[in-house]
């Protein structure tokens, strides 16, 4: 066996989460002993601590995960483990988001980052023990900002390793820019990168520009849930776990929704037609800045992760990017245009706006009122799944 099937990795993300729900660390370990104690060495050195709080606040260190060395059938095997954390409602939902480089010096979201290299003393100190033990295969697993933290956690091991492991997130937000995503998923293989989702679970859908998911290409698993507007259910594992309950990861594969091209992107942005708030809208939205950003900066794909490596915040750079981009770049105030409309369309807002009216500020007026929605909704969602005790 080389990565696990998605059942497999579901449960193993889920059962993380006995770190906050039990009382103790002693009670969490028993609880995985029990469950996992035929294939996996327990002990207390195996817990992760990491410090948390929110945007540009480390608040406290606590117990984040495990790292596990196999044995019996999984022997030769080695997970990292990452859970969620309350915290995540505030680096989601953050107006000031700003990006700091990845192992493999790429821009990547502040909060999660910084998260991440708490860790690492400590997983250095795992390495050593996967490079003693002869480990061949390591999977690094999570849900929500544990999700986000494994894909950071792979990035490391190649760049500090040249080892490719396996990564399998549930619920993951956005974790960096395009490079990042592009050079991830270029060193560690987009077969190797197993990223599930819920067509209603909007975590997946932030932060929002100009972040972009990990793989860049390939596959993803997109799990179909009920309706067309965020629910705060299928964020949660339980649901995850059922999603992929007796599914290997080819048939999952197979469940994958229409995506966008550019020719549908195109069509899109220039439909006149009425748009709801809806996760569909959320993810055009961001594919479809992304192709206005590149027509703002001469096509240059690479220029976007380029452009926003100031500690300027996101959206002032993004609304600079866009009002230069009407104002210098021939042919792109249209698509600026086509873009700030559907915008306000999605919002519900009067639309009758033409070139003229794309100031720095109205630009940065409108995407902070997307960006407000967008938050409200997902601040809702996290506090709802938080009360069961699996995303604190």
């Amino acid at each position: 066996m080389a990565e696990f099937n998605a059942y497999q990795a579901a449960v193993l993300a889920d059962d993380v989460y006995a770190l906050t729900k039990l009382t103790s660390l002693d009670q969490a370990m028993s609880y995985l002993k029990y469950e996992h104690g035929d294939v996996f060495e327990l002990a207390n050195h195996n817990v992760l601590k990491a410090k948390t709080g929110g945007p540009g606040i480390i608040k406290c260190r606590t117990a984040f995960g495990f790292t596990l060395l196999g044995k019996g059938s999984l022997k030769g095997h080695a997970v990292i483990l990452f859970r969620g954390t309350q915290y995540l409602a505030d680096w989601l939902t953050n107006l000031n988001v700003t990006v700091s480089h990845s192992s493999s010096a790429n821009p990547v979201h502040d909060g999660f980052n910084k998260t991440f290299k708490s860790m690492e003393p400590e997983l250095k100190a795992f390495m050593d023990a996967v490079v003693t033990n002869n480990v061949h295969t390591i999977h690094c697993v999570g849900h929500s900002l544990g999700g986000a933290l494994a894909t950071l956690a792979g990035d490391w091991i190649h760049c500090a390793y040249k080892r490719k492991p396996y990564i399998y997130t549930f619920g993951s937000p956005r974790v960096g820019l395009l490079d990042f995503a592009h050079c991830c998923t270029k060193n560690i293989g987009a077969e190797r990168i197993f990223r599930a989702y819920h067509n209603t679970d909007i975590v997946p859908c932030i932060p929002i520009w100009p972040f972009i998911h990990t793989p860049s290409s390939g596959q993803d698993y997109y799990l179909p849930s009920p309706g067309i507007i965020p629910m705060a259910e299928y964020h949660g594992m339980d649901h995850y776990i059922e999603s992929v309950r007796d599914k290997p990861w080819n048939l999952l594969a197979g469940l994958r929704g229409v995506t966008s091209t550019e020719s549908s992107l195109i069509k899109w942005l220039k439909e006149d037609t009425p748009m709801g708030f809806t996760i569909k809208s959320i993810e055009w939205l961001n594919d479809a800045l992304l192709y206005v950003l590149k027509k703002c900066l001469n096509g240059a794909a690479w220029l976007i992760s380029k452009a926003f490596s100031s500690s300027l915040t996101l959206m002032d750079q993004l609304a600079y990017i866009l009002q230069k981009g009407v104002s210098l770049v021939k042919d792109a105030s249209s698509w600026v245009l086509y873009l700030i409309r559907k915008i306000m369309s999605v919002l519900g807002m009067k639309k009758v706006i033409d070139v003229a009216d794309l100031t720095k500020n109205f630009i940065q007026n409108v995407l902070l009122s997307l960006q407000a929605k967008v938050n409200h909704f997902t601040q809702g969602v996290l506090s709802k799944v938080m009360v069961s005790g699996r995303a604190i």
